[in-house]
């Protein structure tokens, strides 16, 4: 690595792309119930000039990014959407991303919501809970934004 690369592989053998615009982060707090923003901590990683504020990230340059949210935790009691908003608008189309969280019998409850879009610089992405309720757990709710090589 001479800080100019685009990719290098560390030593476990995983690719990396340095100083590339990114920024992941976990959620904890209280139990979130629609509708609601999720809520940004001081658990955030962030690089490449990605900022975080009024619970959103900022696009610092235009480009194709890879965005998602991964939850796991006990049962809600009722099931729950969840969106990945671009600009504080979600797409029905599921352009954005979205997912429906079922009430189990028991154990845990797990979702994914994903999309790649095309944004431009100063564009925000925040995570938002449309209905139902999720658990506040700081583990197990991982929100992430990169720019794609």
């Amino acid at each position: 690595t001479n800080g100019t690369d685009a990719m290098t592989i560390d030593s476990s053998g995983r690719v990396t792309q340095p100083a590339l615009p990114a920024a992941c982060f976990h959620y904890q707090g209280t139990n979130l119930t629609g509708a609601a923003i999720v809520p940004l901590n001081t658990q955030s990683v962030l690089q490449g000039g990605m900022t975080m504020s009024s619970n959103a990230i900022t696009i610092p340059v235009t480009g194709l990014y890879k965005i998602g949210w991964h939850h796991l935790s006990y049962d809600t009691g009722a099931h729950a959407v969840f969106f990945i908003r671009i600009n504080g608008v979600h797409n029905s189309d599921l352009a954005h991303g979205w997912a429906t969280q079922y009430r189990p019998s028991y154990g845990n409850n797990n979702f994914s919501v994903q999309t790649i879009a095309s944004l431009s610089a100063s564009d925000t992405v925040d995570f938002y809970v449309s209905s139902g309720t999720i658990h506040g757990n700081s583990d197990y709710n991982s929100m992430f934004v990169y720019l794609l090589g």
